[in-house]
């Protein structure tokens, strides 16, 4: 993992300096995130592992599906990491990219798991605390997950809120076996 982290925060970095140069952030997240899902599309992937396939034929297929999704600068980022065999970074540039993206906007994304639906003063009020804590704002991602029982589980970044029924099952049963 620290590899294609190392291999892809040139481009994340790159890729981000010239969005925010060009007032693009938002548009470079979304062509990523397309590139992204292109590369990862299983028939994508199967056509890729045709060992007869060229760095051209490779580069020219995925142009030819990306079509006008893509700006030409994204055009060319697509075609120097298929030059230079940089495809499998996709994903963690992207991440690199959006981590980059929420800290010039000083954003934090939050995800939040909820055994239940939650409401939107409960949504407003969490936010709210969040914002406190943090110090930047939030932007949520909710769903409800009801193997939870009860609670909410709240991630920002590598921190991990668990405050679900099942967790608390789960650190009752870790404490009682060891």
């Amino acid at each position: 993992m620290a590899e294609l982290t190392t291999i892809a925060r040139p481009y994340a970095q790159a890729v981000f300096d010239l969005a925010r140069d060009t007032h693009q952030l938002s548009e470079w997240s979304a062509m990523l995130r397309f590139i992204e899902e292109v590369y990862a599309n299983p028939e994508i992937q199967t056509a890729l592992a045709n060992p007869r396939l060229t760095r051209q034929d490779i580069e020219r297929l995925l142009l030819a599906i990306c079509g006008e999704k893509l700006n030409n600068a994204a055009r060319n980022l697509l075609i120097v990491l298929v030059r230079n065999d940089r495809l499998t970074t996709l994903p963690e540039i992207t991440a690199l990219y959006e981590r980059l993206k929420e800290q010039f906007e000083n954003m934090l994304e939050a995800t939040v798991e909820s055994a239940y639906p939650l409401e939107e003063a409960q949504l407003g009020t969490l936010m709210a605390k969040l914002q406190k804590r943090t110090g930047r704002k939030i932007n949520l991602k909710v769903s409800v997950v009801p193997e939870l029982i009860g609670g909410v589980k709240i991630q920002i970044g590598d921190d991990v809120w668990d405050g679900s029924v099942r967790g608390e099952l789960e650190r009752m049963s870790y404490a009682l076996a060891g």
